[in-house]
Parts: C-alpha cells; structure tokens; sequence
C-alpha cells in the first residue's frame, strides 16, 4: 500500500514538473512574437529620431 501512494505522488509530481515546462516554453514564445510585433509596428520610426 505504501507503493501505491508513493507512486501516484512521483505521477503527480512528474505531471506538474512537465506543466511548469509547458508553461514557461508558452511564455516564452508569447514574449518572443509580442517582442517581434512591436519592434514591427515602430520599425518606420526609427529613422525620424523618436525611438
């Protein structure tokens, strides 16, 4: 019985681990192409001397 619990514990552990991955590889594609829109908005003002 104690295999059991220590079992699903290492499952559980394991899915948040892989969660946790997920979620910071999401956030970084997320920063990635809103980084890359925006330096594509103001691209055509770098030349006027406000950026």
């Amino acid at each position: 019985m104690e295999k059991k619990g220590s079992n699903a514990f290492s499952v559980v552990s394991l899915v948040l681990g892989l969660v946790g991955v997920v979620v910071a590889a999401l956030y970084l594609v997320y920063r990635f192409l809103s980084d890359r829109a925006y330096h594509e908005k103001w691209k055509d003002y770098d030349d006027c001397g406000l950026a």
